[in-house]
């Protein structure tokens, strides 16, 4: 009896102490987690490949998504090695995941192997309160996100299955290092050969040197865009489901200012399934970009406008285009002249044509009055200092040719001078030929030397007459005492 009673209530016993080791453990646990010491939480990142189509057939355009379950802030991933049965696939393009557009992805393709690299290119950077700088990745998520897409097209022959697998992840580094990554799912689709395919849908669709709006559905077939003005025509990239449907573009060419249509017609292998797609193209009626501005060497800022028509263009100035402050703009150029004609407004003055240099940084009104057009410069006609003397011989003149109208100086040898400024801001005295309009810089005589020549001429001058006085008077004293000596004057007696 007495055994019995000590048996369960030793029983009882191990229980309460065991609750209560559980007890303190987990007290403990949630004190250590509390007070700041590292627990080792679910951060890693699980890469898998997945793909939208369960049904797929020869000709087929299938597209696998290479996602990640999340993305803790990673500044640079990879390589990811991704294979794929090259006997069944062939590649098509890669593209990468929308929401890492800030990140630059770099590839390297073998047969059946396709080798991706992502890096953050505008992770930022933050000083914390009394301590180092802090790196912040441009993209963080704690939800699944693609990582890029690979499209492969199922060969005509082929049969069985299509499999695509992820052979290893390299690494996956955030701002404090590394986290582990672990390889997910791969993929197994089934090849059904039945007969030809109706499948008229496109995988992708793209107008080259522009984007669509909204992004590219498959199950959507209204777009819109915008081309500049010197557009013409537009180049429709389309990459069809399947690799026989047939693919018919028209509206692409010929552009009109305003809104076109960019028809697309599909038409399936089997000939009677189709699908459009129609893209409202806009050429902009203006030249000139969204918001297109220049800043010259001084901060001041320009905006770029379309020259009307009756805005007189120099002589010998054609139209082109010129990609200028990170805009395509229109720019009227003459060989042998480096600046470059724009029309802009600077805010205050009325809009009209600047000579801009791209070397200099420098803008300069052009106005047909005094602006002088030589080879290799623009010079235009400024005021002469106010402390600058001007010689005597030169008198204040006006030189009218068509439209200009040169105010300088002339002399009495019908030589025509101005005082002009270059578009670095160097200014000077330049000869301007009446007869051909050329120019050459002016080099005043140096007057120093003509008055030191003039008055050495003075000193020299007066030395000889004083040395010729001298001369005479003592010939004359010498010939008074000869004459003295030789005819003596009779003494008086």
């Amino acid at each position: 009896m007495m055994k019995r009673f000590i048996r369960e209530n030793a029983k009882s016993v191990a229980k309460t102490l065991s609750a209560f080791a559980a007890c303190a453990f987990a007290l403990i646990f949630c004190l250590t987690y509390l007070n700041g010491v590292p627990v080792n939480a679910e951060s890693d990142v699980v890469v898998s490949a997945i793909t939208r189509r369960t049904d797929i057939g020869p000709g087929d355009l299938m597209m696998i998504d290479i996602v990640a379950n999340n993305f803790p802030g990673l500044i640079e991933f990879g390589p990811i090695e991704v294979g794929f049965d090259s006997d069944k696939a062939e590649y098509v393009s890669i593209e990468q995941g929308k929401d890492l557009s800030n990140y630059v992805f770099s590839e390297i393709r073998n047969e059946g192997i396709l080798t991706v690299t992502g890096m953050d290119q505008i992770m930022s950077i933050s000083a914390e309160e009394g301590g180092d700088d802090t790196v912040n990745a441009s993209f963080k998520s704690d939800e699944q996100v693609i990582l890029f897409t690979i499209a492969i097209r199922i060969l005509p022959e082929s049969t069985g299955e299509i499999n695509c697998w992820i052979n290893s992840l390299g690494d996956f580094v955030t701002p404090t290092g590394n986290v582990t990554a672990d390889i997910g799912s791969g993929i197994t689709v089934p090849i059904r050969r039945a007969g030809l395919s109706s499948d008229a849908t496109i995988a992708s669709l793209k107008v080259r040197g522009t984007s669509i709006t909204p992004d590219f559905n498959p199950n959507i077939t209204e777009y819109s865009c915008s081309v500049e003005r010197s557009v013409t025509e537009v180049q429709v990239n389309v990459t069809t489901t399947n690799l026989w449907a047939a693919v018919v573009i028209e509206g692409s060419q010929s552009l009109n200012l305003g809104e076109n249509t960019v028809v697309v017609d599909i038409t399936a292998q089997d000939g009677s399934t189709h699908m459009r797609y129609t893209i409202h193209v806009t050429r902009k009626e203006s030249n000139v970009p969204d918001n297109a501005s220049l800043i010259d060497y001084a901060g001041n800022t320009y905006t770029f406008l379309d020259a009307p028509e009756e805005a007189g263009v120099p002589d010998g100035f054609t139209l082109t285009t010129k990609y200028i402050n990170g805009y395509s703009v229109p720019a009227y150029v003459k060989d042998g002249v480096s600046s470059v004609l724009l029309y802009l407004f600077d805010g205050e003055q009325t809009p009209g044509f600047y000579f801009y240099n791209s070397t200099a940084k420098t803008v300069q009104r052009y106005e047909p009055e005094s602006t002088i057009i030589a080879t290799s410069k623009v010079l235009k006609v400024t005021e002469v200092p106010a402390d600058y003397n001007m010689p005597s011989e030169f008198k204040p003149a006006v030189y009218t040719s068509g439209p200009m109208v040169l105010s300088g100086y002339l002399n009495d040898e019908g030589e025509f001078i101005c005082y002009l400024t270059d578009e670095n801001g160097n200014s000077d005295f330049y000869f301007y030929n009446q007869a051909d309009g050329s120019i050459s810089l002016y080099r005043f005589a140096d007057k120093k030397a003509e008055l030191l020549y003039s008055y050495l001429f003075d000193v020299f001058l007066v030395i000889a007459i004083i040395e010729a006085v001298i001369i005479t008077v003592t010939i004359y004293v010498l010939k008074s005492m000869v004459t003295s000596r030789t005819n003596p004057r009779p003494k008086r007696v």
